[in-house]
């Protein structure tokens, strides 16, 4: 199904980067019977040189897409051309028929186990496979491997909070479903291939298709070589007053010991609180547990917390953070620092299940992040130049809109 027609009009280019929103056609002049769907549409013009008042680009193109979202389809790029007041009606098509797939190719990420040759302990590895979907051209991809550094479960790729550990080459895939390829299995480096006692983390692949800048992004996997020990359905954290209310659920216990709950408030590193031993007769069940705890936690600045299980073998596994509010803060969401002097910040939301769509937005409007779906309660974000930011976020259950503010001083 098409969805939108955009065309740009009466324009003027500048040395500068402009938004051109407001210059999206509501009809072509120069034919009568080309209809535009602009409903949603902005973008972005750039010139392509200091002097070059013929060529320019346009970019941050963005279509709002009405309906269901699956499946995602694929979208058919059109760039032409018209003088309409000496060429009427006739445009020039200058890229035709340009098919990208917003879900293609496929991106597949397994974890096989090995031994590190240096330590002799078990170690993690990745392994990927691609596969170009049915009836599509012939593509090129490349992908990327990423540590989750930070062991926050979030996404991050191209920030410090997660490393980017392996880049391949461009991989030409054949045209159809017969352009399949697998790769590794690779061995994680140092430090991040190898178990107990130094730790588990999560690694995920990119992949970007060549001539187009969106990236699909598998999975976070686990790296652990053996079966987990604990599946955990939820994990919340709430003030309440003076103190900070914990609570999670298992579903599954698998030789499980138990639980330190570990605190970080915001001056400090982490700290255990309190240990928990598991409900689970044995250390195992196959039915739902639940766990509390009240951390007499009075500090007025944010807390993080987070649980390090540990299964009877000794090994173990850190859940996501959650993090609160200060006792005083009454902010259901929490930018800190603002104003910000190395660009560097931290979102605090109120409630940990909630579905949330969050976006970051310059002074300008220009949407420069987005998290889609995001059902963690903290988002930290780095790199960011001196100027005024903009956070929306959009509760998906309720449709309720909160906007934030913050400022990014001079680094």
């Amino acid at each position: 199904m098409d969805f939108g027609f955009i065309g740009l009009g009466d324009l003027t280019i500048t040395s500068t980067p402009i938004d051109v929103t407001s210059k999206i056609a509501t009809t072509y002049p120069a034919g009568g019977g080309v209809i535009l769907n602009y409903a949603g549409a902005t973008a972005m013009v750039y010139r392509k040189g200091t002097s070059d008042t013929l060529h320019f680009d346009v970019k941050d193109i963005t279509v709002i897409l009405s309906g269901v979202c699956a499946p995602l389809g694929s979208v058919s790029t059109d760039i032409w051309g018209s003088n309409a007041a000496s060429d009427p009606p006739g445009a020039q098509c200058y890229i035709c028929g340009r098919v990208q797939n917003f879900d293609n190719p496929s991106i597949s990420l397994q974890v096989p186990c090995g031994v590190d040759a240096v330590t002799g302990k078990s170690a993690t590895r990745w392994q990927v496979g691609l596969q170009n979907g049915a009836n599509n051209p012939a593509i090129s991809v490349i992908f990327k491997v990423y540590i989750d550094k930070d062991g926050d479960g979030i996404k991050e790729p191209g920030t410090t909070q997660d490393t980017l550990i392996y880049t391949s080459a461009s991989i030409p895939l054949a045209a159809g479903s017969a352009g399949f390829q697998s790769f590794g299995p690779v061995q994680l480096p140092w430090p991040y291939c190898c178990l107990a006692p130094w730790g588990y983390y999560g690694v995920y692949v990119t992949a970007t298709v060549a001539g187009f800048s969106n990236a699909i992004e598998t999975q976070l996997v686990l790296q652990d070589c053996a079966t987990l020990p604990i599946k955990l359905r939820s994990f919340d954290a709430n003030r309440n007053k003076s103190n900070v209310d914990l609570k999670w659920i298992t579903e599954i216990e698998d030789n499980n010991k138990g639980f330190f709950v570990e605190r970080k408030l915001s001056i400090g590193g982490w700290e255990q609180v309190t240990f928990i031993a598991s409900q689970a007769p044995n250390g195992n069940s196959n039915s739902p547990l639940t766990y509390v705890l009240t951390d007499l936690n009075n500090t007025k600045g944010i807390s993080q917390y987070r649980l390090r299980q540990v299964d009877i073998d000794g090994k173990q596994a850190y859940s996501m953070i959650r993090s609160v509010r200060g006792e005083g803060q009454k902010s259901n969401t929490i930018i800190y620092p603002n104003p910000s002097g190395d660009g560097k910040v931290n979102i605090v939301f109120e409630g940990t299940n909630t579905i949330r769509d969050v976006s970051l937005m310059d002074v300008s409007g220009k949407t420069l992040k987005q998290w889609k779906g995001f059902t963690n309660n903290n988002i930290h974000i780095d790199n960011l130049n001196a100027g005024f930011y903009t956070v929306r976020i959009v509760n998906m259950e309720t449709g309720e809109q909160v906007v934030e503010k913050f400022i990014v001083n001079k680094r």
